[in-house]
């Protein structure tokens, strides 16, 4: 019973090893040490030695508090101080519903974090002279759907201590505070960045502002500064490339597991199929039916026109953290949109039209890449994939069928926001793009758990590996002393491929040199590094000419899916319902295949 115990909590905490590091507060902050004082543009902070050999001055101010007046704007500078500032914990999470991601202890159904949380760590190697800007920094933008997650989650003194790398991490505006494009909002704006909706984006901005003014202190060196982020901060990652505000504050980018997907300002489109988001004006009837201030929808419409722009700002700014939350999901899932095309924060074309021209983003350097299994973190809790037994011991329904819409969906996920990107950026002669597909699936194999089946090289399983930290991962049956030694030097190696990026430019052959040559694409074409331990053929490039044809190919001549009878509903999630875009829908197409348009 207690192996079945300890399945059933890796399975209910599916690629939750987030909550490594902090506890959210329930361990004591270490004492600050004297010779971490360092000054900032806002005061002086004193950090601590984090081990690994690096020291870390965690919960910095880069941003003033964007409560009250400052909901929705632009970030402001934060209110300077005197004193030396312990800077030993790290700053409270945004607001967002409570979850693992957060990184903090808080109810079921509560509220994790708040709106004064704008914030930043810094790692360092230990001994980094103040001052003298000797290492090239890498800033971290964690992922969460742009809904959940906070810098907790993501120690970085490993990276930082072994790599001899400056690592920062910041906190930026999550769900509807961090995007939110409402007419009431555009048309009371001071100003065109306050009018864009993009705060989290701005968040950004700022954090990267703060590096240019403030890293040289910890030892870092603002001219070789590179972004990197995972899933949604991977996407971030893309918008920053393609923000006029963000030139010249960096001169690389790393995007793992990330998406190149925008909205446009007036609000999204709505799909025909069932992944669509609230427009603003959906959210601002949701608050009107909650509060019973409108009878029905219809109410809260002709009640929301009625309301000047100047009273429903206000409105909006009154509003609590929770009935914001609330009013921006569906389904009971977060469904706000993001990432406008403003046309200041933001381009108003597509990421993907505008990676066509290099004069038209901030052309650096760019590493790409995903995981070979993403889909299966997310098809491991479907039900309609995966049954409980005893209510909860997971079994596959299906295994053939399991496998083959893990990798179609795990592909879709490669070729928009991999493949797409390097293929516009090489073809266009923009700067030199690298990619990887994460192979890793050593977790434990038997009859109680089939692990590298259900999970594999899942969403999000890589960043361990990219942190060098796996002694706190708390989730049973995934690292085991059986795969320690192999796990442990793949880490090893993605940190020096990683590193390298971060001092060159480009991975090359790791810090060391001794790893194997990584080339980047040319012309629209490339090779593909696979990053896997060498059991399973170890680190190597292959050819890659995976695009949308070639992937419909595969799907239409499918045994397994025509014998499921599953092609229409798997179009429709690859090609129409992907957040990643729906570029790739062809509703011709669709009805060749004897399938019937959604909602007819």
């Amino acid at each position: 019973m207690k192996k079945l115990l300890l399945a059933s909590i890796l399975v209910l905490g599916l690629g939750l090893y987030l909550i490594v590091g902090s506890s959210g507060g329930t361990v004591a902050a270490p004492a600050p040490e004297p010779s971490t004082l360092r000054y900032t543009t806002a005061g002086p902070v004193l950090g601590f030695d984090a081990g690994h050999g690096s020291n870390a001055w965690l919960g910095i101010p880069y941003a003033a508090a964007p409560v009250g007046p400052l909901r929705w704007r632009a970030p402001h500078l934060p209110d300077p101080w005197l004193e030396a500032r312990p800077a030993t914990a790290f700053g409270a999470p945004c607001p967002q519903f409570a979850g693992l991601l957060a990184g903090v202890e808080a109810d079921a159904g509560g509220i994790a974090g708040q709106e004064d949380c704008l914030t930043l760590n810094v790692w360092a190697p230990r001994g980094a002279a103040e001052g003298a800007a000797q290492f090239p920094v890498m800033v971290w933008i964690h992922g969460g759907g742009n809904t959940s997650g906070s810098t907790i989650t993501y120690p970085m003194q490993v990276l930082a201590g072994t790599q001899r790398l400056v690592v920062v991490s910041l906190n930026y505006r999550l769900g509807l505070l961090g995007w939110f494009s409402h007419p009431a909002l555009r048309n009371t704006a001071a100003n065109a960045r306050d009018a864009s909706g993009n705060y989290g984006t701005l968040d950004l901005v700022a954090g990267l502002q703060w590096v240019q003014n403030n890293i040289a202190q910890f030892g870092g060196d603002p001219d070789r500064v590179t972004v990197f982020g995972e899933s949604a901060g991977g996407r971030n990652v893309y918008s920053l490339l393609a923000s006029p505000l963000a030139r010249g504050l960096f001169i690389g980018a790393i995007t793992q597991s990330g998406s190149t997907s925008t909205a446009p300002l007036a609000g999204p489109a709505r799909a025909p199929g069932p992944l669509r988001y609230l427009e603003s004006h959906d959210v601002v009837s949701n608050i009107l039916l909650a509060r019973g201030e409108s009878a029905d929808v219809e109410a809260a419409r002709s009640r929301q026109s009625a309301m000047g722009d100047a009273e429903l700002a206000a409105f909006l700014r009154e509003r609590s953290v929770r009935e914001l939350l609330e009013s921006a999901s569906l389904d009971g899932q977060p469904r706000p949109p993001q990432l406008f095309r403003d046309g200041v924060v933001l381009p108003e074309r597509p990421l993907l039209e505008v990676f066509g021209d290099p004069a038209a983003y901030n052309a650096v350097p760019l590493l790409a890449g995903s995981n070979r299994d993403e889909q299966k973190l997310y098809m491991a809790q479907n039900p309609d994939f995966v049954k409980r037994w005893f209510g909860f011991l997971p079994r596959i329904r299906d295994r053939e069928l399991y496998m083959r819409t893990a990798a179609y969906i795990s592909d879709q996920w490669k070729l928009s926001a991999v493949n797409e990107p390097a293929a516009l950026i090489s073809a266009a002669g923009g700067a030199p793009v690298y990619t990887y597909r994460w192979d890793w699936d050593e977790q434990p194999q038997g009859w109680l758990l089939d692990g590298p089946t259900l999970l594999g090289a899942a969403h999000g399983f890589e960043i361990p590996f990219v942190m060098g930290q796996f002694d706190s991962l708390p989730i049973p049956y995934t690292y085991t002393e059986g795969n320690r030694e192999p796990r442990e030097r793949l880490s090893r190696q993605m940190m020096s491929y990683w590193a390298e990026f971060a001092y060159s430019g480009r991975p090359g052959r790791g810090r060391g040199g001794e790893l194997p040559e990584w080339p980047a694409w040319q012309g629209g074409k490339g090779a593909t590094m696979i990053l896997d331990t060498d059991a399973d053929g170890g680190l190597r490039p292959e050819p890659d000419n995976l695009d949308a044809s070639t992937l419909k190919q595969r799907l239409f001549k499918d045994p397994v899916i025509a014998r499921t009878g599953t092609l229409c509903s798997l179009y429709q999630t690859l090609f129409l319902n992907s957040y990643r875009g729906a570029h790739h829908w062809d509703g011709e197409e669709y009805l060749a295949l004897g399938c019937e348009l959604p909602g007819a």
